[in-house]
């Protein structure tokens, strides 16, 4: 796919996801989604494959009893980690919003935005610059799309 094709597919993605509603362990448009239903379903629309769990019910307060769980479900997935300051579309992007416990993960749309799902707002357009101190670093699923 070329970089236009990207862009282009990146901004219909956005709209597809605008309205979605945040569910916890939702994995359907209708129903809500949340931040790895919402992985799974966006990055399969480019034809990468993420598994939508790790085959145990994912409880609401997972992290306090496997706090490196999602960590390492992330991990599993392969692809290039990146740090905060390669970040590029497409990448994968995970943050600890709980005592330090990766809990939270986003999709780069463009150098310094990102799309996730929000427990109170739902999908949401964010700036790196109000987040940057709770990411925890990035996997690149999708080689040589940077903007320039």
């Amino acid at each position: 796919m070329d970089q236009m094709a990207y862009r282009n597919k990146l901004t219909e993605l956005v709209e597809k996801y605008r309205y979605v509603n945040f569910q916890h362990n939702g994995r359907t448009l209708e129903e809500g989604l949340d931040c790895l239903g919402f992985m799974v379903m966006f990055y399969k629309d480019f034809g990468i494959e993420i598994p939508s769990g790790d085959g145990n019910d994912i409880e609401k307060d997972w992290y306090r009893y496997d706090p490196e769980r999602y960590l390492r479900g992330l991990k599993s997935i392969g692809g290039k980690e990146v740090e905060l300051h390669e970040l590029a579309p497409l990448d994968l992007i995970y943050f600890s919003v709980k005592k330090n416990i990766v809990t939270h993960t986003g999709i780069m749309v463009s150098n310094r935005e990102f799309v996730h799902m929000s427990p109170r707002k739902g999908f949401t357009l964010d700036s790196m610059a109000r987040h940057w101190r709770k990411f925890r670093g990035g996997i690149r699923l999708v080689n040589g799309f940077i903007i320039k």
